[in-house]
């Protein structure tokens, strides 16, 4: 360490003062630790193989103004370094206090924790006072008694030739401004232990450092905020990484006009599937064009907006196209969600006319709307079919669609309960699009699993279309059910499907257990809405090798994506670059670029933004901001998302930054759920939080007197999308709070993980006592089946006449409920039957009555009674592993 720590003032002098202040010093110390000292990744130690070192060298001029400034000030360059330090650090881990060791007085201890601040809105020369202050501090305070010492993550001297060097504790990053012999140069150079940090990333930290101690110095009254360790090389470092490929201007018609052009091509191709419905491009384009004609006769016209509430049909996709060709954005709503959220969207929406299918128009009679029936034969067949009436009118000709005209409006989760729109222009979904055709080129027979009121539905549905491929519609008792997916795959040669990573996992399931052979034709597999398993991609891999699985990103805001990942095994998961068009940034509270490597906010510019959320200016002031970095004027959106850029220069995700979450792919926002159950009678207050696996959700509320939890939940399930109905309720007296009063998330979510160990328990217990499987009457078979939808809904008590989906089941646990219930019974009913049979009851009845022979072999009862037994021993063995684990 320095041995010039001696000066015009001595940093030591001062009598001690009492022990209050001695423990108050301490605990603001302790207060400021960090568990990531330097905000960057920390390396996995087993694969490490030694300490990391790197060394930066300081200019001559750069090294001499520290020492003068050190002169000028009666100062040491250790108060300088010190500064630099507190504002780098402050860029890097987005906090702006922090505690770091450095040298001690003569005689003294090797280390003394300073905390230092470098809040934005002082000045150089307060931050370089402040620290001088803090340092005196901490050489008066500090002791080294054990109760008073403190092991520090990071430490920084100042070492001179003639100083004696005194190590650092080995478990420190050691940070040392260090003077040449001829006093002329000087180096940073950094040490971190085995396996913490890499080479690279304590040089770039270095070069930041440098770059702060020398503006500092060379502006003694500037604001700390101004401060950034980013030269101008870096900068343009991060830009660069974050800035998609250009798209070129010319090929962003609107989507619309580009399927009319593939049916002009040749409109005899196939265009749309679903089930044993297929659609020509020139059938697809004058069913639409008749809707459209239907649409413009209620006075439907441009800027207008049109609902569409329609079942998964060839139907659907030709009134979206109608919509469009009328000059109108459609609004998509899904018809599995409650009638009053379907007419709250469409009030919000304030649609003029809504498309329907089937019989969804008469959940409409009371809203006063125009409806258009898109499957009436007279629409579909046109002027040459009997079936077409003699008031059927001409077909009308689609507008073109200006850039700026909008194209859909899609619904999200809002924080105050009610939904909320994300309007979309043709400009942003032309782009969107034309991307997708970049990065996926040819013409894709893609497998459209989403709801049409699911952002990622315009993904494949207008990827495919506009470059003449076919889309595949899976219908209703299709796209949620495995086994049926792997059979569409296969029957329609898919080359391409899009799905949460959840669903995926099980349709690779599906095809495992009835032959992967069947998935032959898939070429690119596409998982977006949340989280990617790093599992999920090495299972992918023995499975489909030669199949591509690629993990996008992008919320509605920015139309559908933002960024791509082609996944390898070999790397580690994370949601890659951006795609053609997008620009990425990754920000500070601030708004400043952070260092690579740091985490910040990411927001997202380019050619998807889209124009904001549907009559709320205010919101659409504050998630949609001035994109700093283009020079067009364009707006940036700031997505909430806490993300970083990796050494090798992709995105890494790494959480929400506020109470938004993903539930199998669906965004919704805690504050939504929590606002309905407030609205509830009889509730006081709630807290709403994810399960461990992210796949539902878990709710508390305080309540007035007795509450009935079943019908409150029946009452929040009549307001929101099934995906935000909390699985479960739990009454509470108090929520548990952190120190500042708050309502402590973290611990109710540890509260859910015991909870769920002591039913992992309890699951045990019930597999090892459940009956054989030669169990005669009807008894045994209803205990079986109980078993397996306790181990499925990770519940001890399973009422044997509620439906399956009233006590927190949603449609991937129907998956696991068939697996679980092949395993306590030998019987694997399918999917549709379970949707049809939703209790205990009645699932044992179906498969006692309907489904006498097992799910694989047809073989004797023996044999189906010992496969049940080890059946029964694996689920003990997974319970006892779940329960270790939680």
């Amino acid at each position: 360490m320095s041995s010039s720590r001696s000066g015009p003032s001595d940093l030591a002098s001062g009598t001690a003062t009492d022990s209050t202040e001695s423990r108050e010093w301490a605990e603001e110390a302790r207060a400021a630790l960090s568990a990531d000292p330097l905000g960057l990744k920390e390396q996995d130690v087993r694969k490490a193989q030694q300490p990391a070192r790197a060394e930066v060298a300081l200019e001559a001029s750069l090294h001499q103004a520290v020492l003068r400034m050190a002169r000028e000030d009666r100062d040491l360059p250790l108060v300088a370094g010190l500064s630099a330090l507190a504002v780098t650090l402050a860029r890097s881990t987005g906090r702006t206090r922090t505690v770091v060791g450095s040298a001690g007085g003569p005689g003294g201890p090797a280390v003394v924790p300073v905390v230092l601040d470098a809040p934005d809105d002082s000045s150089v020369a307060e931050l370089l006072s402040a620290t001088r202050a803090s340092l005196d501090r901490s050489l008066a305070q500090h002791t080294a008694t054990a109760e008073d010492s403190l092991s520090v993550p990071v430490v920084f001297t100042h070492e001179t030739p003639s100083g004696s060097h005194r190590p650092a504790t080995g478990a420190a990053v050691c940070i040392t401004l260090q003077d040449g012999p001829d006093q002329q140069s000087a180096a940073l150079v950094a040490t971190a232990p085995t396996g913490r940090y890499t080479a690279p990333q304590l040089g770039r930290f270095l070069a930041g450092l440098r770059t702060v101690l020398a503006a500092l110095l060379d502006a003694r009254q500037a604001p700390v905020g101004a401060l950034s360790p980013l030269d101008e090389a870096q900068t343009g470092e991060l830009l660069a990484l974050g800035r998609g490929p250009a798209l070129p201007s010319h090929d962003l018609r609107p989507v619309h006009a580009l399927v009319a052009d593939a049916a002009a091509e040749d409109g005899e191709q196939p265009a749309v599937v679903c089930g044993e419905d297929t659609v020509t491009r020139g059938q697809l384009q004058a069913w639409s064009a008749r809707i459209t004609s239907r649409l413009t006769a209620t006075g439907v016209g441009r800027g207008d907006r049109v609902g569409i509430l329609a079942e998964r049909s060839t139907a659907a996709v030709a009134a979206l196209l109608g919509a469009l060709g009328a000059g109108a954005a459609y609004v998509p709503v899904d018809p599995l969600n409650p009638d009053e959220r379907v007419t709250a969207v469409l009030r919000d929406a304030d649609v003029s006319a809504v498309v329907v299918t089937g019989s969804l128009g008469e959940r409409l009679s009371g809203l006063g709307l125009p409806l258009v029936q898109a499957d009436d034969p007279a629409l579909r067949a046109g002027a040459g079919d009997q079936a077409t009436t003699a008031g059927t009118e001409a077909v009308h000709p689609s507008l073109p669609g200006d850039p700026e005209d909008a194209a859909y409006l899609i619904y999200t989760s809002g924080s105050t309960g009610a939904p909320k729109g994300v309007l979309v222009e043709h400009g942003h979904l032309a782009a969107s699009t034309l991307a997708r055709r970049q990065v996926y080129p040819g013409r894709p027979v893609f497998l459209l699993l989403s709801p049409l009121a699911f952002d990622s539905s315009a993904a494949g549905l207008w990827g495919a279309l506009t470059a003449g491929g076919r889309l595949v519609v899976a219908d209703q008792n299709e796209f949620r059910a495995p086994d049926q997916v792997v059979r569409l795959v296969e029957r329609h040669e898919v080359t391409h499907i899009l799905c949460v990573p959840s669903f995926y996992d099980t349709v690779l399931a599906a095809a495992e257990r009835d032959g992967l052979h069947r998935l032959r034709t898939l070429s690119t597999v596409i998982v977006a809405g949340e989280a990617l398993p790093e599992a999920l991609v090495h299972r992918h891999a023995a499975a489909l090798g030669d199949t591509a699985l690629v993990n996008e990103y992008g919320p509605t805001e920015a139309t559908v994506w933002a960024s791509h990942r082609r996944c390898d095994p070999s790397r580690p998961v994370d949601i890659g670059g951006p795609i053609p068009g997008a620009r990425l940034y990754v920000l500070d509270d601030a708004g400043r670029l952070v260092p690579r490597g740091a985490t910040g906010e990411l927001y997202i510019g380019g050619t998807g933004v889209s124009r904001g959320y549907f009559g709320r200016a205010e919101e659409t002031r504050r998630a949609f901001v001035h994109d700093p970095f283009a020079d067009d004027g364009s707006r940036m959106y700031r997505t909430g998302d806490l993300v970083r850029w990796s050494e090798e220069g992709t995105v890494e995700f790494l959480g929400r930054r506020d109470n938004q979450v993903k539930i199998r792919g669906h965004r919704v926002e805690l504050e939504a759920v929590e606002a309905a159950l407030r609205a509830c009678p009889g509730v006081r207050d709630a807290v709403v939080v994810p399960d461990a696996d992210r796949s539902r959700l878990i709710g508390f509320v305080r309540a007035e007197g007795d509450l009935d939890l079943a019908l409150t939940r029946k009452r929040v399930a009549g307001t929101l999308p099934e995906v935000a109905v909390p699985a479960q309720l739990h009454s509470v007296d108090a929520f548990p709070t952190t120190a500042n009063g708050k309502t402590d998330r973290a611990a109710l979510t540890e509260q859910v993980s015991a909870q769920l160990a002591e039913q992992a328990s309890a699951q045990e217990r019930q597999a090892l006592e459940a009956p054989q499987a030669d169990t005669p009457g009807a008894d045994g078979l209803v205990h079986r089946v109980a078993a397996a939808w306790a181990e499925v809904l990770k519940v001890s008590d399973v009422p044997t006449t509620v439906n399956f989906f009233d006590l927190g089941g949603h449609s991937l646990l129907v998956i696991r409920l068939q697996t679980a219930l092949e395993d306590h019974t030998g019987v694997r009913p399918s999917s549709l039957d379970l949707y049809r049979c939703t209790t205990v009851k009645a699932q044992a009845e179906l498969i006692g009555a309907g489904a006498t022979e097992p799910a694989t072999t047809a073989d004797s009862s023996a044999d189906r009674a010992e496969r049940v037994r080890k059946a029964r021993e694996v689920r003990a063995h997974r319970a006892r592993a779940r329960r270790e684990t939680l």
